[in-house]
């Protein structure tokens, strides 16, 4: 496995690590069907951020409330945010974890709470099982370059911007990306599955 290959696999190691370390899935299993998804789920970790999905029959404030008191006690747990969207564009309930490993190195954890019924619930799944058909050595390599390079230059690109730039667009390099996001913008949520 070349390096950059084998950093990726280093770093989701790591994120389902302290996902195990923080006990997520139990904690959030009596409210809902947690589930891990982006870069972690893909194979495709550069940044160290981390997302989950959890869907309910019903988002309750509460239930996530239950479970941020039992994380926030970890020592690594730095911060926790919560929004409540409920009422806006994403329609859910969302908590950011600001953990540190025990190396010092920080990680960022996303976790969205919504409904079955939401429009996009289980939406990440269907991208993910999409992605996995897709990918190859070589485009994985190209996706890592570019999101270990947008990391170092701060460009704050989303991941499927660069998996959509690479595997329809044939991106190659940040600059390349950045160029062919400009001229095919996404819009808002991206709803675009790789190979349909």
């Amino acid at each position: 496995m070349d390096d950059i290959l084998r950093r990726a696999e280093e770093k989701r190691q790591q994120a389902l690590a302290i996902l195990d370390e923080l006990d997520l899935a139990t904690l959030w299993s009596p409210f809902g069907r947690p589930v891990v998804v982006g870069a972690v789920r893909y194979g495709l970790v550069a940044a160290r951020d981390i997302d989950m999905e959890v869907y309910a029959d019903e988002p309750q404030i509460r239930s996530g409330f239950e479970v941020m008191s039992k994380v926030a006690a970890h020592p690594g747990v730095r911060q926790v945010l919560f929004l409540n969207e409920l009422q806006g564009p994403d329609q859910g309930l969302y908590w950011q974890i600001q953990f540190r490993d025990g190396h010092g190195n920080p990680w960022k954890l996303d976790t969205w709470l919504v409904g079955h019924d939401h429009p996009d619930a289980h939406w990440c799944e269907r991208f993910g099982d999409a992605l996995s058909r897709t990918l190859t050595d070589e485009s994985r390599r190209t996706i890592l370059r570019i999101k270990e390079a947008a990391c170092d230059d701060k460009a704050g690109l989303r991941g499927i911007d660069v998996y959509r730039a690479v595997l329809e667009g044939g991106v190659t390099t940040l600059t390349e990306c950045q160029t062919w996001l400009r001229d095919h913008p996404a819009d808002g949520m991206c709803h675009w599955l790789p190979g349909a």
